[in-house]
């Protein structure tokens, strides 16, 4: 698969309990999911021979349009390349949402033609949003930044299609970051990228984007990888190997350092995860070490100093995997979030990743028979961690995403889970919170309708080197609040199958990427 691979946006009812979809579960008391942002597709694409959308990602102000309102971007992979249709003609598509008491996308566009799995992070401090992909072909991440009041102004992005990234001022400024080998004899290229802003406005690194990447070198046989970090300037998007100056390799001496997540704690402290084979590629059985790095920032463009890397946790044989019989790759992506302990000092770290629990005996293509998302906790830098637990004891749960609300210290985990279908193929979006000050797990909400990842046009269209269909690689998860309770508000944006398009005259599920939004 393409692996490389969130109160509404208008008003949240507050009164009650909304179960999406009507569906009777247990829900967690002060969730609402909100009934104008409850499972809407969040795109423009026509529905005649509409083409997938997976792998995405989001982020959001808080009430930046209007009260209640917020300005939601998403982004992912849109492979609705349809010049007839007269839209977008690349991979790395956007979506903005900025008007309205619902969840649609009022206007989507493409950065460039020859990027693939788009990422977003928003600056609430500086009410400013960034864009990353990963170049095709390159060791290179292409980047733009753009203003809340440039999204919101519809003379420079005006609604609709925004095709071929033929709209620049709606990214005005633009960059790249360059993972250049000091090694001639090297030849990389991007796999997978993660990008976050400092939050802070005072101290060495203030504001500053970091682009974390798995580069892969692909001279030697079997080809190598590691974790790479570049610093880049908040305004002008300068990058450290542009400048001069070099990334820093955070997967230290690891030889397959892959899939990393980034984000910058409050005291501006980096902190990068990924995982890496425990023995040569190709070797059967081949465990996988999740590892955590912390890096101390210098002031972009200058790469952050980064710790050795500490152990979380050793996981399943293989990072790729089927649930079951389903004709789609999960892939072990470790995410994690950092929050600030009531001391104002110290920080707990939660981490969440996919893992294959039980394997077909025998079996090499890695069928598992259950695949968990499970949690891990640190509070000593991730010196040390908790045991794994899982989110569910039944059915399959993947591409598990966790995000922090600052505003109140509320922890957000969301995944796909199969646990209420009998055959463990139907998956529903679930949520489970970790409240301030606690390591515990809340109990599940389920947010969405029941979602078939076999269904859809895609199984004809979208098989992936892998031999499978291509679901995606991950769900997008955003959190913020005022601190007050009631006033939190999360996005996710995923993968559902749920809205059909028209193939041949005929009504078939189409694979888009949907929108939910949740207040608490």
């Amino acid at each position: 698969m393409k692996t490389a691979k969130r109160a509404a946006a208008g008003l949240f009812c507050l009164g009650s309990i909304l179960l999406a979809g009507g569906l009777a579960a247990a829900q967690d008391a002060t969730v609402t999911v909100n009934t104008d942002c409850n499972s809407a597709r969040f795109n423009l694409e026509p529905r005649l021979n509409a083409g997938p959308q997976h792998s995405e990602s989001v982020d959001f102000l808080l009430n930046r349009v209007s009260p209640g309102v917020d300005l939601v971007v998403g982004a992912g992979n849109d492979t609705a390349a349809d010049g007839n249709q007269n839209r977008l003609a690349g991979f790395d598509a956007y979506y903005v949402h900025r008007a309205g008491a619902n969840c649609v996308a009022n206007f989507e566009g493409t950065i460039s033609i020859a990027s693939i799995n788009p990422t977003v992070a928003a600056d609430a401090p500086r009410d400013a949003f960034f864009f990353a992909d990963d170049i095709l072909g390159s060791a290179a991440v292409e980047l733009a930044r753009t203003s809340a009041a440039t999204l919101i102004g519809t003379t420079t992005c005006p609604n609709g299609s925004q095709i071929n990234g033929n709209n620049p001022k709606c990214w005005p400024v633009q960059g790249v970051a360059n993972f250049i080998s000091n090694n001639p004899a090297d030849s990389d290229e991007i796999r997978n990228s993660a990008i976050a802003v400092d939050p802070r406005t005072t101290g060495t690194g203030a504001g500053d984007l970091y682009v974390a990447a798995q580069i892969e070198n692909t001279a030697p046989f079997p080809a190598t990888s590691n974790v790479q970090v570049i610093a880049c300037s908040n305004l002008t998007l300068t990058c450290g190997s542009t400048s001069g100056a070099s990334s820093v390799v955070a997967s230290g001496t690891d030889t397959f350092g892959s899939f990393p997540d980034i984000h910058v704690r409050a005291d501006g402290v980096i902190t990068v995860s990924y995982w890496t084979f425990t023995k040569p590629f190709g070797t059967r059985p081949n465990p996988i070490d999740l590892k955590f790095v912390t890096c101390t920032p210098q002031g972009a463009p200058a790469a952050p100093i980064c710790s050795k890397p500490t152990l979380v946790a050793t996981s399943n044989l293989l990072p790729g995997f089927s649930p079951g019989d389903s004709q789609f790759s999960d892939t072990l992506y470790p995410k994690h979030a950092d929050r600030l302990n009531a001391d104002g000092k110290t920080f707990t770290t939660f981490l969440v990743w996919d893992r294959c629990k039980a394997q077909v005996p025998g079996n090499l293509s890695a069928v598992c028979t259950k695949i968990d998302v499970v949690l891990a906790s640190s509070t000593n830098n991730g010196v040390t961690w908790s045991a794994p637990e899982a989110m569910e004891t039944t059915g399959h749960q993947f591409f598990g995403a966790i995000r922090l609300d600052a505003s109140t210290k509320t922890t957000n985990i969301v995944y796909y889970s199969t646990q209420d279908d009998q055959f463990s193929q139907r998956a529903k979006i679930r949520l489970r919170q970790i409240a301030p000050g606690s390591t515990t797990l809340g109990a599940a909400s389920i947010l969405t309708p029941a979602i078939d990842p076999d269904a859809g046009i895609q199984d004809i269209n979208e098989s992936s080197a892998f031999g499978t269909f291509d679901f995606g690689a991950q769900i997008g998860l955003a959190a913020a609040g005022t601190g007050t309770a009631g006033q939190s508000k999360v996005y996710v944006h995923y993968t559902s199958t749920n809205v059909n398009g028209v193939f041949s005259g005929i009504l078939a599920p189409d694979q888009n990427n949907t929108l939910v939004g949740v207040s608490y």
